[in-house]
């Protein structure tokens, strides 16, 4: 029986629901924000809070509004 490191097990928030639009991937969400996001949330005076998700397989970036 093996033994479980809880330590080294990483868990990412998956948006459930949208799949990368170019390989059927999941989504999960980016710690950095895009250009156009930080644009999108300056120019509404932070009404906007954009959120950039990432593709885990193909690294496509994509920001919903």
């Amino acid at each position: 029986m093996g033994l479980l490191d809880l330590d080294k097990i990483i868990i990412k928030r998956t948006v459930l629901g949208i799949r990368c639009l170019i390989c059927g991937g999941n989504l999960v969400v980016s710690p950095k924000l895009s250009l156009a996001g930080r644009l999108a949330k300056v120019v509404s005076l932070g009404r906007l809070k954009p959120e950039c998700y990432e593709c885990e397989t193909c690294q496509k970036r994509y920001t919903l509004f």
